[in-house]
């Protein structure tokens, strides 16, 4: 019994560590996220991204970004969208919305 537990335990965590290894590339606007010192991305498609843990945080100046981060634990203080690890980012010349 015990034995079967332990696999479905592992059958449920897998999934989530193959996922929190993902790169992936979104664009999108920086913007202060609702906790205090969080900072998120917002997609067009009004997705979010957690910043809060770049090295470099982005500047909130209007301006669109291109972000590049691995997938990380689903679980954050910012409690706001998909947090990123090993985040890099660039400007892109697209105003967002607002500006």
């Amino acid at each position: 019994m015990l034995a079967m537990r332990n696999i479905l335990i592992l059958a449920l965590l897998l999934p989530g560590a193959a996922l929190a290894q993902e790169t992936i590339t979104v664009f999108g606007c920086p913007m202060p996220g609702t906790e205090a010192g969080c900072m998120v991305l917002r997609t067009q498609d009004g997705k979010f991204y957690d910043l809060s843990g770049a090295r470099s945080r982005p500047p909130i100046n209007g301006r669109g970004l291109r972000i590049t981060g691995r997938r990380s634990d689903p679980f954050s203080y910012c409690q706001q969208g998909q947090p990123l690890a090993e985040v890099t980012w660039e400007q892109t010349g697209v105003l967002c919305p607002g500006r």
